[in-house]
């Protein structure tokens, strides 16, 4: 089994066009020179395209369908896209040509894969690409897709993607969506007759350009760690995982829904088809308090709530990473009790090594 993306397109044109070419990519605001500010979303998008992982299936929602687009190529190993330009703090430190360019779309900025979209000044500087098959252009309604989903009472990425251009989705919802899309019988019809076409001099993600400091925000963290699993593996295992990021882990309501950070679902061992993850990892970008703690602790009660207090809830390992905690035993036991004290791991990245709690 493998994980998915979900991808919100704007128009027709645009679909087709991606259809015909295997190719992704959002439209974001580049950044030209210099350093991003922690309220950029910018790397909160690149944590997204750092899910990817070869044989990952994309999906395509437009005007309430859902089209089915390939599988995306690259490494098993780490993060699957590729950098497009020099229009990022990663392309800059990649020095990656632009080989896709939509400008002609739009309103050219009279450089290479730069342009105005709505009089807002936009890039593409990560891309994936797939591979198409017999699957490819065939879609359902949206609406099949969520009523299947309804089979859980609990909520899942695809529910929870309002304001976001796309999102990785679990194993068990790449699942249904795939077989809804095998037994549907509409198809698009592949006319693109755009002139628009991938260049040559491509520069895939390569985990040597990760640092590991001078964080700008936490999804710079979540980036990272999931761009490249390998230094984890200590702690986490190196079985064959799918990722997943803000994965809602709580009740349905109209406001902040419990999200933890980073998700893994063993493909050797899904729970509940793949819908409730294996691993659960929260991240600070700086030292971690009793919050982070508090976080986990909901985490961990509501997935209790849903599976029991049995065999299934007993294989759900988490964590919490940190350069660093400050967390004593005495208050988490007044604010949240010890019930979770020997389910939640504390991993200090900085010094590699556990953190017990603080008597």
């Amino acid at each position: 089994m493998a994980g998915g993306f979900f991808v919100t397109l704007y128009d027709l044109a645009t679909l087709k066009l991606y259809l015909r070419e295997g190719i992704f990519g959002s439209l974001m605001k580049p950044v030209i020179e210099g350093t991003l500010s922690s309220r950029s979303i910018h790397y909160s998008v690149l944590a997204d395209y750092a899910c990817s992982r070869q044989g990952s299936h994309i999906f395509f929602f437009l005007k309430r369908k859902v089209f089915y687009g390939g599988v995306i190529t690259g490494s098993h190993a780490h993060a699957s896209f590729y950098i497009n330009g020099p229009y990022s703090p990663l392309g800059r430190a990649a020095q990656a040509e632009i080989f896709w360019d939509e400008s002609e779309r739009y309103r050219t900025a009279g450089l290479p894969g730069l342009f105005f979209r709505d009089d807002e000044l936009r890039s593409q500087p990560y891309i994936l690409q797939f591979e198409m098959n017999e699957l490819s252009g065939k879609f359902i309604d949206s609406d099949d897709l969520y009523f299947a989903l309804g089979q859980f009472a609990y909520p899942l990425p695809s529910n929870t993607i309002q304001e976001m251009s796309f999102c990785p989705l679990t194993p068990g919802e790449t699942s249904i969506a795939l077989d809804l899309i095998e037994n549907s019988d509409n198809c698009l019809a592949n006319d693109s007759f755009e002139d628009l076409y991938p260049g040559e001099n491509q520069t895939f993600f390569n985990p040597d350009l990760l640092t590991y400091n001078d964080f700008q925000n936490e999804a710079h963290l979540e980036f990272t760690l999931l761009a490249n699993l390998k230094p984890l593996y200590r702690i986490l295992g190196s079985g064959s995982n799918i990722l997943c990021r803000q994965v809602p882990l709580g009740p349905y309501k109209p406001y902040n829904i419990d999200r933890a950070d980073i998700c893994l679902y063993n493909s050797d061992n899904l729970l509940r088809g793949g819908t409730i993850p294996n691993i659960i990892i929260e991240l600070k970008k700086d030292r971690a308090n009793y919050k982070a703690y508090g976080q986990m602790v909901r985490y961990l009660t509501w997935l209790k709530r849903v599976l029991g207090d049995g065999e299934e809830f007993e294989q759900i390992h988490s964590y919490i990473i940190a350069p660093g905690f400050y967390i004593r035993k005495n208050n988490v036991r007044e604010r949240f009790g010890l019930d979770y004290e020997e389910q939640i791991k504390m991993y200090d990245f900085r010094r590699d090594e556990y953190y017990s709690l603080l008597e």
